[in-house]
C-alpha cells in the first residue's frame, strides 16, 4: 500500500498490537488516526477501518467491529478495491459467528469469495485468504479452510508489510489441522485413524515452520509463546513430558498477557499431556482451570475442545458418569458431523452456482462485446435497437466514423490503427451516460444509442465527442511521440426520435448525416 506521511506505518503498528494481545490499545490508536485522516475515500482509510474492525474483534467488541466492517466496505466500493471488501466481509462472518447472531453466512461467503477473485492486490489477496480460512474454520468447513490458509502461506504477501504475517499463516494451518484431527477423534470411528494421524503430522509440520519464521524474523513477546504452544500441542505424544513443561509455561505467560482464550487452549493440551503421563490429578486440575479461563466469547470449536477434554479427564479418573457422558458426546458429535457435511455441501453448491453464473455472464458479455475496443458489437447494437423499438421510448442514435484510419494503418501499421480504435472506444464511453450503449458497428464505425434523450441530448453529445477527439489530437501533436493520434479526426452524425425521425430510420439517418459531416470536413 502506498506510504503517505507515516500513515501506513501507524496503521501497521496498530494491526500488530491488535493481533498480539493489545487489542484495546490498538483500538485507541486507530480511532485517533481515523480522526486525523482526510474523510474522503482512500486506501489508507480502508486499511484503517479494517484494522479498527480487527482490533474490535480481538477486544470482543462486536458492535464496534461490525460498524468498522461497514465502514471498510463503503470505502472499498468507493475506491473500487474489492480486496478490502473481501477482507471486511470475511471478518463480518467471523464476528457474527462468535456473537451467536449467525447472519446469512453462505451469502456472505459467496460475496467474499467473489470480491477476493476480483482483487489484483497480492497483499490484500493474502489477507483475504486468511480471513476466509478463519471463517470456514469457525464453520468447521475444514476442506475449504485449509486451502485458503495454504494459499496465504504460499504467497506470504501483506499489504502493510507486517513481519509477523508469515508466522500467523503457519500458526493458522497448525491450529486448523489439529482442530480437524480432534473433531475426527470425537467421532470414535477407527476408519478415520490414518487421517487423524496425517492431520496431526501436518499440524506439527506447520507449527515447526511457524517457529522457524518467528526465530528468523526475531519476533518477540507474544509470537514465540504462540509458536512454542502450538508446536507442543501438536506433539505426537512421544515426548509428553517435554510438551507439558512448554505448555505450562506458555499457559501462564499467555494468562499474564490477558489472552485467556489461547491460555485455555494451552491448558487443555497441558491436561492431555498430563493424562498421557498418567498424572490424572494434575490433568483434572489443569482441565478445570482451562474451563474457567475460557472467555464467554470464545470460538465455538475452542469451547468444544476444552469442554470435551474436561469430560475425557474425568472419565479417565474412573468416573462412570463421565464415561457415559463421553458416549453421549460421541453420538452428539456424529450428529454434528452429519450437519457439518450438509453445510459443506450447501456452501460448495452456492459457490459452484455463483461460479456458473459468472461464467454465464462472461459468455453473455463476450458474445456482445467487440474484442478489440471492449465496447458493444453489432449484436449488442441490434439488440439495443430492438429493445428500444419494443419499449416505445424515445431514442437517439449517434453514428461516428474514424477518418484517416486507412492512412494511419498504411503509414504506421495496423497496431497503431488498433490503438486509435481503442482510444475512440474509451473516449465514447467517457462522454456517454452509463445507461447509453456504445457499439462498434464494424471497421472504423461506431454507434451510440441514447436511451430516452431530451431534445438537446444527442446534439450535445455530438459536440462533446468532437471536442474530446480534438483534445486527443492536439495533445498528441504537442508531444510528437504518437503521430497516429495527432491524425485523429471523427465524422459524426445524429438522429433522434424526439425530432420525429421514425425508429426504423434512425440508424440510416444518423449514418447519412455522418457522411454529410465527413464531406464538409473534407471540403
Amino acid at each position: 500500500m502506498r506510504e503517505t506521511s507515516g500513515v501506513t506505518a501507524r496503521i501497521a503498528a496498530a494491526m500488530t498490537r491488535a493481533q498480539s494481545g493489545h487489542a484495546v490499545e490498538a483500538m485507541g490508536d486507530i480511532n485517533e488516526l481515523l480522526a486525523e485522516l482526510d474523510p474522503d475515500p482512500s486506501h489508507e482509510r480502508a486499511a484503517a477501518e479494517y484494522v479498527r474492525a480487527v482490533a474490535a474483534h480481538h477486544a470482543t467488541d462486536s458492535v464496534e467491529a461490525l460498524d468498522a466492517v461497514d465502514g471498510c466496505i463503503r470505502v472499498a466500493r468507493a475506491i473500487d478495491e474489492p480486496g478490502w471488501e473481501a477482507n471486511a466481509i470475511a471478518l463480518r462472518i467471523v464476528t457474527l459467528i462468535r456473537t451467536g447472531e449467525g447472519g446469512d453466512s453462505v451469502a456472505d461467503l459467496v460475496a467474499a469469495e467473489n470480491a477476493l477473485s476480483r482483487t489484483r492486490d497480492l497483499g490484500l489477496a493474502g489477507w483475504g485468504h486468511t480471513g476466509l480460512g478463519y471463517a470456514y474454520d469457525l464453520l468447521r468447513l475444514y476442506e475449504l479452510c485449509i486451502p485458503h490458509f495454504e494459499l496465504a502461506a504460499a504467497g506470504d504477501h501483506d499489504p502493510l508489510g507486517l513481519t509477523e504475517s508469515p508466522a500467523i499463516t503457519r500458526l493458522n494451518l497448525a491450529e486448523s489441522n489439529l482442530r480437524w484431527a480432534h473433531e475426527l477423534e470425537r467421532l470414535g470411528d477407527t476408519s478415520y485413524d490414518e487421517e487423524i494421524r496425517e492431520r496431526k503430522r501436518a499440524a506439527h509440520r506447520w507449527a515447526g515452520a511457524a517457529v522457524e519464521v518467528i526465530v528468523a524474523s526475531d519476533l518477540l513477546g507474544y509470537w514465540p509463546m504462540a509458536g512454542r504452544m502450538w508446536l507442543a500441542a501438536s506433539n505426537d505424544d512421544s515426548d509428553a513430558a517435554g510438551a507439558a513443561v512448554i505448555l505450562k509455561d506458555c499457559r501462564d505467560q499467555l494468562a499474564k498477557l490477558g489472552d485467556l482464550e489461547l491460555a485455555a487452549i494451552a491448558g487443555t493440551y497441558l491436561a492431555k499431556a498430563y493424562l498421557t503421563l498418567g498424572r490424572t490429578g494434575d490433568a483434572m486440575e489443569t482441565a478445570d482451570r482451562a474451563a474457567s479461563d475460557l472467555p464467554l466469547t470464545s470460538d465455538p470449536p475452542v469451547e468444544a475442545l476444552v469442554r470435551h477434554t474436561v469430560v475425557q479427564v474425568i472419565a479417565a479418573s474412573g468416573d462412570d458418569g463421565a464415561a457415559t457422558g463421553l458416549q453421549y458426546a460421541r453420538a452428539i458429535s456424529r450428529g454434528w458431523w452429519a450437519e457439518r457435511l450438509r453445510g459443506l455441501y450447501a456452501v460448495r453448491s452456492a459457490l459452484a452456482n455463483h461460479e456458473l453464473s459468472i461464467r454465464h455472464d462472461a459468455e453473455w458479455r463476450a458474445a456482445r462485446e467487440d474484442p478489440l475496443t471492449g465496447v458493444g458489437n453489432r449484436r449488442a447494437l441490434d439488440e439495443r435497437m430492438a429493445a428500444a423499438q419494443a419499449s416505445g421510448r424515445s431514442v437517439g442514435v449517434v453514428a461516428i466514423d474514424v477518418d484517416n484510419l486507412k492512412v494511419i494503418n498504411d503509414s504506421f501499421g495496423h497496431a497503431s490503427g488498433d490503438e486509435v480504435l481503442r482510444r475512440v472506444g474509451s473516449l465514447l464511453v467517457e462522454q456517454c451516460r452509463a445507461e447509453d450503449v456504445v457499439a462498434r458497428a464494424g471497421g472504423d464505425e461506431f454507434v451510440v444509442v441514447l436511451d430516452n434523450p431530451d431534445e438537446r441530448g444527442a446534439r450535445e453529445l455530438v459536440e462533446r465527442i468532437k471536442s474530446a477527439a480534438d483534445r486527443v489530437a492536439e495533445q498528441a501533436q504537442a508531444l510528437g511521440s504518437t503521430p497516429w493520434f495527432a491524425m485523429l479526426r471523427l465524422s459524426v452524425g445524429q438522429a433522434s426520435s424526439v425530432d420525429g425521425t421514425p425508429m426504423a430510420e434512425l440508424l440510416r439517418e444518423a449514418d447519412r448525416r455522418m457522411y454529410a459531416d465527413k464531406r464538409r470536413r473534407r471540403g
